[in-house]
C-alpha cells in the first residue's frame, strides 16, 4: 500500500454506545472501492461498548491508527464510510 493512500473504515453501529470495525476500504484513482485485506484483518476485531469515556467516533479512529501504525501499515489519513464521523 501506498504511503499516500486514504482509508475508509466501515463499522457497525448501533447508533448509541456500540461500534465495531467491519472493514477498511481504500479507493483507487478511477474512484473504485478495494477492500485492504491486510489492514481489516489488524482491525476487524476493534469494538467499543461506550465506556472508552470519550468520543466513539474519536476513540475508534485512534485505535485503528494506533493498530495500523504497530502493524507497520502505511497510509495517508483515515476517514470513516459513516460521515458522522468524521466531523
Amino acid at each position: 500500500m501506498a504511503p499516500d493512500t486514504d482509508f475508509y473504515i466501515r463499522t457497525q453501529y448501533d447508533g448509541k454506545d456500540l461500534m465495531s470495525v467491519q472493514e477498511i476500504y481504500y479507493i483507487d484513482e478511477d474512484g473504485d472501492e478495494h477492500i485492504s485485506e491486510q489492514a481489516t484483518k489488524i482491525c476487524v476485531g476493534i469494538n467499543s461498548c461506550g465506556d472508552q469515556g470519550t468520543d466513539l467516533w474519536s476513540w475508534l479512529r485512534e485505535t485503528v491508527e494506533l493498530r495500523l501504525k504497530g502493524e507497520g501499515v502505511l497510509f495517508q489519513d483515515l476517514f470513516f464510510e459513516d460521515e458522522r464521523g468524521n466531523q
